[in-house]
């Protein structure tokens, strides 16, 4: 996608009717026109890449879950294939039922679009990042003055519990890098995308870092007007870009013999690069927990933990299995993003809600493209984590999709 400057009286500016007092102050037109826009525009849907469908992506972690899985790097991983291969079968099927269920409704009013062209108003876009690292620095001036600096220039050791209101800052931060890569300016660009980063990284926040990431990458394909092998390709630097970037921050975060002994690595991996353990490991084992859990764990009945994440973490009860936890072979409690649904509804609960995530794929497939691409860009990013945890209904993730369906009323304007 090539964007062009756009003149203030070639950009349209809506609806905007000017103050009737001039004069004494600038009119909402008169603001409104010195702005600087840019021009952009998007390609048809069916030209899209193909890791910016959900489906392709949905299925594409569950051969990679079931993949790392049968390498068996660790001793505690679950030894057999049928439990792990019947999830699967019920998940894909639910999936796609709920999929092809909301696709036949939208597809009565919908219309596909050719190359749909936009206005984006890069003066009100750097100004909101303004406002966000406003926000995000007093929130990290709050968590310095009440506890010490951050983990990466104090306790590293204090990544999980320390700061308060991160359910808000991440998302602020998270959005300021992403949103900068669609300002024109390089300076700004750079600087923005460093804050953010920057301080994700201080906070030793490897997951929100790589969600980042994976934000600007699918944003990026989602605008680009290059031919799909660049893209491919592009894609393939970033996924390796992405398991360094993993690798690196928990060799940090862990020390690899803290990280054989804690994960149970069996002896004939313990000296294979890391490189190649951070990934194979933090993707099997929570899938590897969730069979123990489909398998062995006690049904007590409808707890609907699958809520609490959408509270601020003082009001989230606490976790109403965790005495099950250590009654199995479990590292941790990641068990992707299944596990409370498995615990309070066994089969039926990985039934409804992969049902319900195809009815939120036919939506994304056939409304968020072209006109919700910041929000797309969100949903696609929680897809590809589904083989940690349960990031759809997550408090952060509502609250960076609001801020950038924010963003995005306030600084796009499409071409009818």
């Amino acid at each position: 996608m090539s964007d062009f400057p756009v003149t203030p009286n070639s950009a349209p500016l809506g609806n905007v009717r000017p103050l009737t007092v001039p004069g004494l102050w600038p009119d909402a037109y008169e603001m409104r026109a010195r702005h600087a826009f840019t021009r952009g525009a998007l390609r048809p849907r069916r030209e899209l890449p193909i890791y910016c469908n959900p489906i392709a992506l949905f299925l594409a972690i569950w051969v990679l879950m079931l993949a790392c899985l049968s390498v068996h790097v660790s001793y505690v991983i679950y030894p057999y294939f049928g439990i792990p291969f019947l999830i699967f079968i019920v998940s894909a099927g639910s999936l796609f039922l709920g999929y092809f269920a909301s696709t036949a409704i939208l597809e009565r009013d919908s219309l596909e679009e050719d190359a749909v062209s936009y206005v984006l108003d890069v003066t009100g876009l750097w100004r909101l990042n303004l406002v966000f690292s406003a926000f995000a620095l007093a929130l990290i001036g709050l968590n310095w003055f009440t506890s010490g600096p951050p983990p990466a220039i104090g306790d590293p050791s204090s990544y999980l519990t320390y700061g308060n209101l991160k359910q808000i800052l991440f998302p602020l931060l998270s959005c300021i890098a992403v949103n900068a890569t669609l300002d024109p300016s390089r300076l700004r660009r750079y600087l923005f995308i460093a804050f953010g980063f920057g301080w994700l990284a201080l906070y030793v926040t490897r997951g929100m870092m790589l969600a980042t990431f994976l934000e600007i990458v699918f944003l990026s394909s989602l605008r680009s007007s290059m031919n799909r092998k660049r893209q491919y390709l592009l894609f393939l630097g970033a996924f390796v870009i992405g398991i360094a970037g993993m690798t690196i921050i928990g060799n940090l975060r862990t020390a690899h013999d803290v990280f054989i002994e804690f994960l149970q690595i069996r002896d004939e991996y313990s000296e294979w690069p890391m490189a190649f353990l951070w990934p194979v490991a933090y993707i099997s084992i929570p899938f590897s927990n969730l069979c123990w859990l489909v398998a062995h764990g006690p049904s007590q009945g409808p707890t609907f933990a699958f809520l609490y994440s959408l509270l601020p973490s003082f009001m989230a009860p606490s976790d109403p299995y965790v005495d099950v936890y250590g009654s199995m072979n479990l590292i941790d409690n990641a068990s992707t993003y299944l596990k409370f649904y498995a615990l309070d509804f066994s089969y039926l609960g990985i039934y409804f809600a992969n049902l319900l995530i195809g009815v939120g794929c036919g939506w994304l497939v056939l409304r968020s493209y072209p006109r919700h691409i910041l929000t797309l860009a969100i949903f696609l990013t929680v897809i590809t984590q589904i083989f940690f945890s349960d990031n759809l209904l997550l408090l952060l993730t509502v609250i960076q999709v609001c801020l950038q369906a924010f963003v995005q009323k306030r600084c796009f304007q499409w071409d009818a």
